[in-house]
């Protein structure tokens, strides 16, 4: 071998005609062309996290919360911020329920999982009771 061969070297083959089509290779005439956007309108527009502002306000202390300028947040902000504010005097009244509400469009409501570890463990009076159950919880 010569000094500026590498013996790892693949040779890549040269190409012939047209390019070949298939996963990730679409036809020339749908590729972007040299400085074209897949999505020219942009991303889409953010919408206001109002679970992260929560998150936020809940790692503050006391003294951080009482420096915040109130004037000057978001309304997103100042829901986040009583909705913590509440949670902390032990205040429901609601907000619990406009909390899980409001985080469940937002975030994206849990998936709940249902594990059986025995096929035939539950009649089928059970399963019926479980799934009022579940429905109930849904709709609650």
């Amino acid at each position: 071998m010569a000094k500026n061969e590498t013996t790892n070297k693949r040779k890549i083959p040269a190409k012939q005609g047209k390019s070949q089509i298939g996963y990730k290779k679409p036809p020339e005439e749908h590729q972007f062309q040299p400085g074209e956007s897949g999505n020219p309108k942009g991303p889409p527009v953010r919408r206001t996290q109002l679970w992260v502002y929560f998150c936020k306000y809940m790692t503050m202390t006391d003294t951080e919360l009482k420096k915040l300028d109130r004037s000057k947040l978001t309304q997103a902000q100042q829901v986040a911020l009583k909705l913590v504010e509440n949670a902390k005097d032990g205040k429901y009244s609601g907000s619990e329920r406009l909390a899980r509400h409001v985080f469940d469009r937002e975030e994206g409501k849990a998936v709940e999982h249902l594990v059986i570890e025995n096929e035939n463990a539950l009649t089928d009076e059970e399963c019926e009771q479980i799934r009022e159950a579940l429905l109930k919880n849904a709709n609650g």
